[in-house]
């Protein structure tokens, strides 16, 4: 599926943290988790389905994934991985945290 990855969408005076915090200055904020465009639709449809449900909360990888994830790196990469070695964090700084 193509998606436009292209489409410019102003995110000045949105709150959006990334852009209003630096404003009018000579900056150009790279953060990681703050996008500049929208969601695929896939990915919006894959949310609306999750907040119907009408339940939120913590909830596990499906084991799917961790096999996708281990075909994924021996397909790409040559690594054999098992999926019991794969560690799922909630987010990058966290997980850049337990690197260091």
């Amino acid at each position: 599926m193509a998606f436009d990855f292209d489409r410019h969408i102003e995110r000045s005076n949105t709150h959006s943290l990334k852009w209003d915090l630096y404003r009018d200055r000579d900056i150009i904020p790279m953060w990681v988790a703050d996008m500049d465009f929208a969601a695929p639709p896939v990915v919006l449809e894959a949310l609306k389905s999750r907040i119907n449900h009408g339940i939120l909360g913590y909830t596990l990888p499906p084991r799917p994934l961790n096999e996708a994830v281990v075909e994924r790196c021996q397909a790409l990469y040559n690594w054999t991985i098992q999926p019991e070695w794969i560690v799922w964090l909630p987010g990058l700084v966290g997980g850049l945290n337990l690197v260091c």
